[in-house]
């Protein structure tokens, strides 16, 4: 008999629809959780963190680990904690940094909030920091598409479909790019399982529009940051991303709050006064968008470091500017 490696045999049962229920994760209590109350779970504030790096630019994964537990401790309501994603430097990370890094966050996370962990690059290595992240204990994966694209939908549907079925935790879909074949592939990939949602690039409404029911029924609609979450939000998105929630979180869920109750004017009366005032630490400066970030927790005594190349340090003589606005804007 011909031997069946786990990754050979998965894509196939997929396509041939042989799941007829996903492996879950399991909750504080030990209990196993279905994906649908996964996908529940996930709604509300998805709070991207910056990955802490040393001096010599080594993964500072105490750091990290200090950094989500800071706010596990807190507990704060509908709060998803999302690492090694664009704001986490995940490209700049070998597969083994990228197992270190998400053991950190569920560390951290002591099974208070639920983590998502960033997954991507080729075929195989997504492969492998899927099963990293399972093995460490997370609730999903926020699965990058391919770096180097795909003409059709079929290619990027196949590569999204052979990561989710190489692991049995949520797959968060994060189809980069405005080809016109996603919602397509969307709803294909709405068929597997452990396919829970999808982070929305487009920075409008139309693939959430596109997939109709299945917003409600299948899949997580995640906005990408407040001024897409204005729109998304009152028109179906349950979730949102964002880079401040680390210094606001109480105002981000509020902001999220009044946006799934659409209620746009609410929405931007928060984002004036308790999101847009503590933002100006990633826009002091053009490329400060990690660095901005780290140098304020640094300031507020939380783990930071430097960035990665190719990414922009703070300078120097900007540092005391925004440790001033991070002091007087954060919540705690």
């Amino acid at each position: 008999m011909d031997c069946i490696t786990r990754r050979t045999w998965m894509p196939a049962a997929v396509a041939a629809g042989a799941f007829a229920a996903a492996p879950a994760k399991k909750d504080r209590g030990g209990a196993r959780r279905s994906m649908p109350e996964l996908r529940a779970t996930l709604r509300g504030v998805h709070n991207f963190l910056t990955t802490p790096f040393r001096p010599d630019l080594s993964l500072d994964d105490d750091g990290l680990r200090r950094n989500v537990a800071h706010h596990a401790s807190k507990a704060p309501a509908g709060m998803t904690m999302v690492v090694g994603g664009g704001l986490g430097e995940l490209f700049t990370m070998d597969a083994d940094e990228q197992r270190a890094m998400a053991a950190a966050a569920v560390a951290g996370s002591a099974g208070r909030l639920p983590v998502v962990v960033g997954a991507g690059g080729g075929y195989r290595l997504a492969m492998r920091m899927a099963e990293n992240a399972e093995k460490a204990g997370a609730d999903a994966i926020l699965l990058f598409s391919p770096p180097y694209g795909s003409e059709s939908g079929d290619g990027a549907f196949h590569y999204f479909r052979d990561v989710a079925a190489s692991v049995g935790i949520g797959v968060v879909a994060y189809p980069r790019g405005k080809e016109e074949y996603w919602p397509a592939v969307l709803k294909r990939l709405a068929e597997i399982p452990n396919v829970i949602g999808f982070k929305d690039p487009t920075g409008g409404t139309s693939i959430g529009q596109a997939l109709g029911s299945l917003i409600e029924e299948r899949l997580l609609w995640i906005a990408e940051g407040e001024a897409h979450a204005l729109e998304a939000l009152p028109a179906g998105s349950r979730a949102y991303t964002t880079a401040v929630a680390t210094f606001v979180p109480n105002a981000c869920h509020e902001f999220w709050k009044h946006g799934v109750a659409g209620e746009r004017t609410k929405m931007r009366a928060v984002m004036e006064t308790g999101i847009d005032t503590v933002v100006r630490v990633r826009s002091l400066r053009p490329n400060y968008g990690i660095s901005g970030i780290k140098a304020a927790l640094e300031a507020l005594g939380r783990a930071g470091g430097p960035v990665r190349p190719p990414g922009t340090n703070v300078a120097r003589e900007d540092r005391a500017a925004i440790a001033g606005i991070a002091r007087k804007h954060s919540e705690a």
